[in-house]
């Protein structure tokens, strides 16, 4: 303990002895020095371009290739604490289908919500279960804000759609 103690304050004393460590290259806040100012001007200045990752065309625009579900079950809407909670059940004809969602499609008519029940199908063969297995369900929030103008909620499916009014 007595050791530990002579070489702790044997190190300090060497330490406050370096006064000139602040201004010593051995300094890691030192390595790089203060920032410049630099004009914006390209007048006698290298201009450095930084390379994006972006492609040279531009980003393709996106495009849901998933399918539209089969049938639909039903359609309910909850209230909540910031809104509404649309809900909508779907029946596929066999398991594996995933990534569902209620998807917003823009209208002419402020007063209609339209949404499009859509999913991605399995790639391989899958087993067909029985009717409780083969529901999907999905939900979307809607803001308390987005509600006040929606009188009707539409949702879409393949072979038809399902409505609510207000």
């Amino acid at each position: 303990m007595q050791r530990q103690v002579i070489m702790t304050a044997l190190a300090l004393s060497l330490l406050s002895g370096c006064a000139s460590f602040g201004t010593s290259r051995l300094n890691p806040v030192n390595w790089f020095g203060p920032s410049q100012a630099v004009p914006a001007t390209q007048q006698g200045q290298k201009v450095t371009v930084v390379p994006t990752l972006a492609p040279k065309r531009g980003y393709p625009e996106f495009q849901d290739t998933r399918l539209l579900v089969p049938s639909l079950a039903d359609v309910s809407i909850v209230k909540s604490a910031s809104g509404a909670i649309v809900t909508a059940t779907g029946l596929v004809p066999s398991l594996g289908y995933y990534d569902a969602e209620l998807v917003r499609i823009e209208t002419d008519n402020p007063a209609e919500l339209l949404l499009d029940f859509r999913l991605r199908a399995p790639s391989k063969v899958t087993a067909i279960g029985n009717e409780a297995q083969r529901k999907i369900t999905v939900a979307r929030t809607i803001q308390d804000r987005d509600l006040q103008n929606i009188s009707t909620i539409t949702v879409r499916a393949s072979n038809g759609s399902r409505v609510i009014r207000r």
